[in-house]
């Protein structure tokens, strides 16, 4: 009925009849797909070439397209039908057994992404379709040969995997946001920085390169089971009362499942990715629902009157029951439900020592059981109780203990284990090791994870690091070792062997596996201090420097926040508790007491380095808080760095007490104390008058420090208010506002900056703010983050 819709064939069989040149013999008629791909993508390429420009649909700054009332009415009226499907479809013409490499058309990809790229993605973005973006770019990188336009489609991958979310968020917000965040060295940055509008200023923080992991998000509460769909399109979490179901390229939410189980201990897909079942702990259900449409399908109650751990599950081929493994009590059970039809068919008792692994085999369901220096492969029906029937028995090595966690993969029967600090990775059906390996040997392994080809093989240490290997003709080598921004419980390679996550307690982080953009493969692993900030921060009083002490070496930095340059960087040889500049003088108040330095004046005013041996005061605390359970007590310096504060506690370890005490900074001695009844954060007025003590964010009380000059006694008094005027150092005195840690607001609640994942404190208390300054202090920043607000 419209003249303008594309034509559409009724049944596939015309398609493949008229691609047919022995069929289809009149070359009126006749499709060829090599050709017409190349034609098709040639003048894609040309129009978005000739025709992108910035911000087509004419929006104004700083918006989030949701916000844009006539978004529709003005991408309708600017992007016509025809440059809509070349931004959208223009890869699915890029196909390798169709599109010939020519030149022509490499450099008009080339041409491209270094005119039109961030152009381009601000239509799929109105367009609600940012996702093209991530298929296409993948796409080319796959279709292209080495070359500068490969690495200029890597950089572009990564740009658009990074800051996907704002992207897809805010067209607006690639140039105030994403493209000023975008690494100094990145290849998108230095062709497209002329285009960049931030309403931000970086004054520190801005990563040279990208960081190993593509993308990364959090969550509320604590993540329980996790697992990848079979076309490494999705991953699935758990977390309580609900089910996530993510974006395998993006970690963005596809879909939200409600479910009662209060702990889940699995989650399953089937075969082709239809249906998800999840495996509840409490109450013991398997519950299954239809990711197509979002509803339930069965809800099986377990045999069992209590409580299980599902330790694995599998569909069967045709995706209408599942089969789960667990241990009642000492007793190893596999049960069969018909998801379908909601219910139990059978279950059946494990004799011998099982491995906790079963999977599908054909229209069957196999499991494994080990003796001394054997494995041994059952199989039984998923319809029928019969009795189990043995496969095969191979050979595993001496020193192979199920009880210590390994790792299997069954179809290719790899088994990979520890012991005596290395890894080993054992071919029980060619009798010998792919890898053996001590690269490890310093951690303790918490996870193994194959690939479903076995290319990939990762392995976990309790902490930071991630161990990727390699299968090559001589065994596996080492490919690459990733760090995780925080600590992790798991780590699951994807299917195909292209991805990989690690699950903390509240969030995930997504690596590729073969991205080539970074090597890792010697970068050291970080040790956080015990403290839950990795860095303190001191504001000067007129707003022109910045004092910053990490925790963990006792380095001290003093930022000059008009420049961002170092004006001086101090050894100090302790633990900070608190740091403060002011005129010409650092403050340091640390385990060795209370030492000042002068600031560098002069020829030396900028990048100079000094130590303990060039302070010029060092001053003894006479009371110092007794650290308990290896926590250091928090601190404050008042801005003119006459008096420090600290809560800690004092007394017995059976008997202590959490106090605030008041020191004069150049003497070190303790001028008033006062009970606080719990640990928590000190802070002072700007005119240092007052000093103020909070539990958390809101329960707050201040004291005034009166001085009798006669008595030469200074004491606390207690305050009647409960908060003090113009806010504490981690909100905002000016109306700044960071919402849900994703967006900076102006006062006049205007979108400043988005914040990427590891800029997104947790914690309020890892902000600080001082007039139009915001700084992020999170330990699991590499570095602290400055920035300057727009007024």
């Amino acid at each position: 009925e419209d003249a303008d819709s594309p034509v559409r064939p009724f049944h596939k069989s015309f398609p493949d009849f008229i691609v047919d040149p022995t069929r289809c013999i009149n070359e009126r008629f006749h499709v060829s797909p090599p050709t017409h791909h190349r034609e098709l993508l040639a003048g894609c390429l040309e129009l978005m070439n000739r025709t992108l420009e910035k911000n087509m649909c004419n929006l104004p700054d700083a918006v989030a397209n949701c916000e844009v009332k006539d978004l529709h009415e003005r991408t309708e009226r600017h992007l016509n039908p025809t440059l809509q499907y070349a931004c959208k479809s223009w890869h699915k013409h890029l196909i390798d057994e169709h599109t010939i490499r020519t030149s022509t058309i490499t450099s008009a990809l080339h041409r491209f992404l270094e005119k039109k790229f961030l152009f381009w993605l601000e239509v799929l973005s109105v367009l609600g379709a940012a996702r093209e973006a991530v298929d296409a770019l993948d796409v080319a990188a796959k279709w292209l040969e080495a070359s500068p336009t490969l690495d200029l489609v890597n950089d572009c991958l990564r740009f658009v995997m990074g800051f996907f979310e704002v992207i897809s968020t805010s067209s607006m917000h690639i140039y105030h946001s994403a493209l000023p965040l975008c690494p100094r060295q990145s290849i998108v940055r230095n062709l497209y920085e002329p285009h960049s509008h931030p309403l931000t200023r970086i004054v520190c923080g801005l990563p040279n390169s990208w960081e190993s992991s593509i993308a990364a998000t959090t969550f509320p509460s604590r993540i329980g089971a996790a697992v990848w769909s079979p076309c490494s399109r999705f991953i699935a979490i758990s977390r309580t009362g609900t089910i996530e179901i993510l974006d395998a390229v993006t970690l963005e939410r596809v879909t939200t499942l409600r479910s009662p189980a209060n702990v889940t201990t699995l989650l399953v897909f089937s075969p082709n990715t239809r249906l998800l079942t999840q495996c509840g702990y409490d109450p013991s259900k398997c519950i299954s629902w239809d990711l197509q449409t979002g509803g339930p399908v069965s809800a099986v109650a377990a045999e069992f009157n209590h409580p299980i751990y599902h330790l694995s599950a599998t569909y069967s081929a045709c995706g209408t029951m599942v089969a789960t493994f667990c241990r009642v009590g000492p007793t190893p059970t596999i049960s069969i439900y018909n998801v379908l039809l909601g219910a139990h068919t059978h279950s059946r008792l494990v004799d011998g020592r099982p491995l906790d692994e079963i999977w599908t085999h054909g229209e069957c369901l196999r499991f494994a059981t080990t003796e001394s220096g054997s494995i041994t492969i059952w199989e039984i029906q998923f319809a029928s109780p019969h009795a189990s029937i043995q496969v095969e028995s191979l050979p595993i090595p001496d020193g192979f203990d199920p009880s210590q966690g390994f790792g299997f993969h069954p179809t290719s029967s790899r088994l990979a284990f520890t012991t005596e600090g290395s890894v080993l990775v054992w071919d029980a059906h060619h009798s010998k090791y792919l890898l053996e390996s001590t690269d490890v040997k310093d951690y303790i392994v918490t996870s193994m994870s194959f690939s479903s080809d076995c290319r990939i093989f990762a392995c976990g240490t309790e902490g930071l690091a991630i161990y990727l290997w390699k299968e090559t003709p001589i065994g596996y080598i080492l490919h690459r070792k990733l760090i995780s921004n925080t600590r992790t419980f798991k780590r699951l390679v994807s299917p195909n062997g292209e991805s990989i996550i690690a699950l903390g307690s509240q969030g995930i982080q997504l690596w590729r596996t073969t991205d080539s953009t970074t090597s890792l493969s010697d970068v050291s692993i970080p040790t956080f201090p015990g403290n839950r900030e990795a860095f303190i921060l001191g504001f000067s009083p007129d707003g022109a420097l910045a004092a910053i002490a990490w925790t963990g070496d006792g380095t001290v930095m003093v930022l000059d926040l008009k420049s961002g340059t170092a004006r001086l960087t101090i050894d100090t040889g302790m633990m900070a508790y608190a740091v403060g500049v002011a005129g010409s003088v650092v403050v340091v108040v640390g385990g060795r007491g209370i030492v000042t330095w002068n600031l560098p004046s002069g020829n030396d005013v900028l990048n100079s380095r000094v130590n303990v041996n060039d302070s010029v005061l060092t001053t003894t605390l006479d009371i110092l808080p007794i650290v308990i359970l290896n926590s250091r007590p928090t601190a404050s310096l008042s801005p003119n760095l006459r008096h420090f504060a600290t809560v800690g506690s004092v007394g017995g370890i059976n008997d202590y007490q959490q106090r605030l005490h008041l020191y004069d900074t150049l003497t070190g001695q303790c001028l008033a104390s006062v009970e606080t009844n719990s640990s928590g954060h000190p802070w002072f007025t700007p005119d240092g008058r007052e000093v103020w003590f909070a539990s958390g964010t809101y329960c707050m009380k201040g004291w005034k420090i009166i001085s009798d000059s006669k008595s030469d006694i200074t004491r606390l008094e207690l305050l009647p208010r409960i908060r003090q005027p113009g806010g504490n150092p981690w909100q905002s005195s000016h109306g700044y506002e960071v919402t849900d840690s994703r967006w900076v607001l102006s006062p006049s609640t205007k979108r400043l900056l988005w914040l990427p994942p590891s800029w997104r404190m947790d914690d309020a208390l890892d902000r600080r703010w001082s007039e139009r300054f915001l700084a992020l202090l999170g330990s699991k920043l590499s570095e602290p983050v400055v920035l300057e607000l727009e007024e």
